[in-house]
């Protein structure tokens, strides 16, 4: 499920087994779109960032502290539009 989001690039409920993503994150590299989705998958298995949770990143995802610093570096959204 896809929404406006303000703060956060995603969560997940691990009740109903939903993922919710920001649609910022189709402006953004293909990537870090991957990276969000992993990053609220691996919390169906463990909720908090823990050492586990970490574990699970790793294994999955090898290079996901790259694309979450790559994120951090970009607005989380773009309002000045010029032309």
């Amino acid at each position: 499920m896809s929404q406006k989001m303000k703060t956060k690039w995603g969560t997940c409920s691990r009740e109903a087994k939903r993922l919710w993503l920001n649609l910022e994150l189709a402006k953004k590299p293909g990537e870090c779109l991957e990276y969000i989705v992993v990053h609220e998958m691996v919390h169906l298995l463990e909720r908090n960032h823990n050492d586990r949770f970490i574990s699970l990143m790793d294994e999955l995802m090898p290079k996901w502290r790259f694309y979450k610093e790559e994120l951090n570096r970009r607005p989380l959204r773009h309002e000045n539009w010029s032309y």
